[in-house]
């Protein structure tokens, strides 16, 4: 919360005293100017990208700046491998299948059912390869979508102040308020500018950061299924994944719930 609170000030204060200091407020909102930003950008929008992409874009971006860390995201991932490797070693297919269905992560959890369905090694990893490139692949169009609204907000805030002094150039001769004509005017390239270095292209490096933390998961995650087909020992795995810290712990814990189980029973008893 304090965080959001900062950035809200930090913001506040940064449009307060970088744009609106000694300015009319009331020049910098031109409706027509709003019409010829926002209403060509949604346009190129729907005429470019089709709406699956447009859907997956937005909900990217807010995972983007609502996910976790990334550290806790990573243990998270890696305690539930090592947790599916224990299941498939100790117990079978069967109950691999079953835990898997509880699994939070979609590509770990389709990479733990195809171990329970008897994929072999080489099938399993070119079914994983497949899926990562295909999730690569949309990842890049949706970083690619933000990148090109980045490009058309400039174009378009030209393309409103060129019409804007066109408008004034008619009116010459009779406008007598030729300074705020023309103040409005250049409100198109203003929008666009903030819109394409303060909002696109920061949203794009979010995306990008967020991507490419999903991609070093997905290839965790790789490491550690393709150790499950070959029903290694989740010890080995983790040693492999550079997590023998992460495994000690999570072997703590499982023995301290088995002892308070112990002593509940003697209790009991």
């Amino acid at each position: 919360m304090l965080k959001y609170l900062i950035s809200a000030t930090f913001v506040c204060a940064f449009f307060g005293l970088g744009f609106l200091w000694g300015v009319d407020v009331a020049q910098l909102l031109n409706f027509q100017s709003l019409l010829i930003v926002f209403g060509g950008l949604c346009m190129a929008v729907w005429l470019g990208f089709p709406a699956k992409r447009v859907r997956a874009t937005f909900h990217s971006v807010f995972d983007s700046f609502s996910h976790k860390a990334k550290g806790a995201d990573d243990m998270e991932l890696l305690a539930q491998a090592l947790g599916l490797a224990r299941i498939y070693r100790m117990k079978g297919p069967l109950a691999l299948q079953k835990a898997a269905s509880k699994v939070k992560d979609d590509f770990l959890r389709y990479g733990a059912i195809l171990v329970a369905e008897g994929y072999d090694e080489l099938s399993l990893m070119s079914s994983l390869q497949r899926e990562y490139m295909k999730r690569n692949d949309a990842a890049r169009s949706q970083v690619q979508l933000i990148k090109t609204l980045a490009r058309l907000a400039p174009a378009l805030g030209m393309a409103g102040t060129v019409i804007s002094l066109m408008q004034v150039m008619q009116e010459l001769g009779t406008n007598q308020a030729l300074g705020s004509s023309l103040g409005l005017a250049l409100s198109s390239t203003l929008y666009g500018i903030l819109l394409a270095n303060l909002l696109f292209l920061p949203t794009a490096l979010k995306l990008e950061q967020h991507f490419s933390k999903r991609a070093a998961a997905m290839r965790m995650a790789m490491d550690a299924l393709l150790g499950m087909q070959k029903a290694e020992h989740p010890l080995r795995i983790a040693e492999r994944l550079n997590s023998y810290e992460l495994y000690c712990r999570l072997k703590d814990k499982e023995g301290s719930k088995s002892q308070v189980i112990r002593l509940k029973r003697q209790a009991v008893s």
